[in-house]
């Protein structure tokens, strides 16, 4: 071949890599045919509960003249439907706060059905909701789980802001991300650049073959962009698993870990629930932290300097105002993990005792 052939040959070679396939159209596109398959078991949540306070404001107190004011309180989210059978899973966020109260699960079919909670986990802000249908539902497949590789092409699906079943797509850009949202910490989670916004959460994000991801659960920050959260889906699967078994009765709810029993065994010291008279007896003021009660000589906590009589104000990132406070996560600790306390306490300045804060660093026994 001559060289001028050569060069025309290659010339059409690279204009034919510039045109669009001849067969690529928008209906056959890889992220239209993933939401085409996933959209139908993507749900809408809307949750609305009651709020008694006291009349504070002037209007309340004109027209309700100081009595009990109920304040509706609602919240909207996203689920992914994970049996035919109608369990869904989502965010305990999203729905935790109903309580008794009315959640609303509405289908990318527009049709709508009252669901009850069936399983909660604050911690890992996983829940399990039902949904009572005759009819078969699609559903997200647990058995095809996503490898995860970061770059590759995600795929979220919820109900931002009200927008019922919204789209939006983006890169896996981390795995492993630790977030920390007021007084709670989300820890191993997946970050991606697709848009998260309120009413995302609970929603799957899934990749170009339509497997799971994982479950959108947060956003970085108001105004920042592109930096999004999700909980791993081996973490989902897990959970609805046992969800599931307990539901159905085939495995014990599971009995509650007295945490307070964990502190002392694992760092050496215990808290107990401060009442009106160990309030007034060290002068705290009622609710504001647990009081530790006893302190193992040689033990984690008497290495760090705590002692009898401190108040415990916060476990890791958690304020603690009661035990229901302290973080589940104390149990997954094994030797040698570092836990940061919180305690105030007393010290005396002259003639004056003055209230300390401080944190002490523990490691588990």
């Amino acid at each position: 071949m001559s060289k001028l052939s050569l060069l025309m040959s290659l010339s059409v070679l690279a204009a034919a890599a510039n045109l669009p396939a001849q067969n690529q159209t928008p209906d056959n596109e890889p992220v239209v045919q993933v939401v085409k398959k996933v959209r139908p078991a993507v749900v809408n949540i809307y949750t609305e509960t009651v709020q008694q306070r006291i009349a504070q404001t002037q209007a309340d107190v004109y027209f309700h003249r100081g009595r009990i004011v109920q304040i509706p309180l609602r919240s909207l989210g996203s689920g992914a439907i994970v049996s035919p059978d109608g369990y869904i899973v989502t965010n305990e966020h999203v729905v935790g706060k109903a309580g008794r109260g009315a959640i609303k699960v509405t289908l990318a079919d527009d049709e709508s059905y009252p669901a009850r909670l069936v399983h909660a986990d604050r911690d890992l802000d996983l829940a399990l909701i039902k949904i009572d249908t005759k009819r078969p539902l699609a559903a997200i497949d647990l058995g095809k789980l996503s490898p995860n590789l970061l770059g590759q092409t995600v795929i979220a699906i919820g109900n931002p802001v009200g927008y019922e079943s919204s789209v939006s797509h983006g890169i896996l850009s981390a795995v492993n991300r630790t977030l920390t949202v007021g007084d709670t910490t989300y820890d191993a989670l997946l970050q991606t650049d697709a848009a998260i916004n309120p009413g995302n959460s609970g929603g799957p994000l899934v990749d170009i073959a339509g497997q799971f991801v994982g479950l959108n659960t947060v956003k970085q920050g108001a105004g920042v962009e592109g930096i999004g959260f999700a909980i791993p889906a081996e973490r989902i699967v897990a959970f609805v698993t046992q969800a599931i078994d307990i539901a159905e009765g085939r495995t014990p709810e599971p009995s509650p870990v007295d945490l307070a029993a964990v502190l002392q065994q694992k760092f050496g010291f215990h808290a107990r629930e401060m009442d009106a008279a160990l309030a007034k007896q060290f002068g705290y003021p009622l609710g504001s932290g647990l009081m530790v009660d006893a302190v193992d000589e040689g033990g984690p906590a008497d290495q760090a300097g705590i002692q009898k009589g401190m108040l415990l104000r916060s476990v890791g990132d958690r304020y603690v105002r009661s035990l229901a406070d302290l973080p589940r996560n104390l149990q997954r600790l094994k030797s040698g993990d570092p836990l940061t306390v919180t305690l105030s306490f007393y010290r005396q300045y002259g003639a004056r005792n003055t209230v300390v804060t401080a944190s002490a660093r523990l490691k588990a026994r």
